[in-house]
């Protein structure tokens, strides 16, 4: 309610105060009725699923190419040290 007073077009004088009232309106309408309330929660649950999917991918993708990089590192490390590669990976990796 105070906020509806607030941004009511004959009390405020912004130019925007129209657009905030009627928004304000609609958002209220929905909370209010139980039915539309659970609607867009589910609308904005599966939102959030495939935003979440897209960002968890990416770095899925991200980790796998990480992933590869060092085991290639390792690999080298390992034709190139040979038996001694083990004992410096692990000291560069307590250092690290």
């Amino acid at each position: 309610r105070n906020l509806s007073r607030r941004v009511h077009p004959d009390k405020n004088r912004d130019g925007r105060a129209e657009e905030a009232f009627h928004a304000l309106e609609a958002s209220a309408a929905i909370l209010s009725d139980a039915e539309k309330k659970r609607s867009y929660d589910r609308r904005v649950q599966t939102r959030r699923k495939k935003r979440n999917a897209k960002i968890t991918g990416g770095a899925k993708n991200v980790l796998d190419v990480g992933q590869r990089n060092i085991g290639r590192v390792v690999g080298t490390i390992k034709r190139l040290l040979g038996p001694f590669s083990t004992p410096i990976l692990v000291l560069g990796a307590l250092i690290v």
